[in-house]
């Protein structure tokens, strides 16, 4: 089963990353929640008890593993590109590793289709690759660049476009979007990003960078 393959395969690695993710919208109370690309369901399991949230994945197979490990949660299979939800429906939309493998218009699409079901003033947190900026993360860039490599195809060649332009930092600018935290890991040469529509919310505080 790829849903039970892929939480054996990355499970332990990207524990961290889910709680920091969870932290960030847990820590908060921003509900509802909505995880796009949420393929197996794992940043959603564990949420506490009665939490308005909801999982939204294209593939119809990880959906139905999702709904299996977490019967009490809402699983929606359903386009990023074009969300099944009303305008403002979630405080708080959350995408990890869900932006680098996929081409700049299908990334576009799928931030105007974040802005739209935020709430005003409702907070985006993305996970996804950075352009290394030490020497701990330029080799963490060396070792997520041969499993990338190991995806091949369109998965591989979007996301050396991906780190082209800039990497998360530079995509959620170009897309309307004003980060207030962030989270580096060095070790993936990857970052946690809160962010917030500019608009109307021009000039939300920074909050200063944590490092790990």
């Amino acid at each position: 089963m790829p849903g039970r393959l892929y939480d054996l395969a990355l499970g332990g690695m990207l524990w961290g990353v889910w709680r920091r993710v969870a932290k960030a919208v847990e820590g908060e109370r921003i509900y509802p929640w909505l995880d796009i690309c949420c393929g197996t369901g794992s940043q959603l399991r564990g949420v506490e008890p009665g939490r308005a949230v909801c999982g939204l994945d294209k593939s119809f197979g990880m959906v139905r593993y999702a709904t299996a490990r977490a019967p009490e949660l809402s699983f929606v299979c359903g386009d990023a590109a074009s969300l099944p939800f009303r305008r403002g429906a979630f405080r708080a939309v959350t995408v990890s590793f869900g932006l680098h493998d996929k081409s700049a218009e299908l990334r576009r699409a799928m931030m105007i289709e974040a802005r739209r079901v935020l709430t005003p003033g409702g907070r985006l947190v993305t996970v996804d690759f950075e352009n290394p900026w030490s020497a701990e993360s330029r080799v963490g860039a060396l070792f997520v660049r041969a499993i990338e490599r190991l995806a091949g195809g369109e998965h591989y060649r979007n996301g050396r476009e991906f780190l082209r332009r800039g990497g998360l930092r530079v995509f959620l600018r170009e897309s309307g979007f004003a980060e207030v935290s962030r989270y580096d890991v060095a070790a993936g040469s990857l970052s946690v990003v809160v962010s917030v529509a500019e608009v109307p919310l021009v000039g939300a505080p920074g909050v200063p960078a944590h490092k790990a």
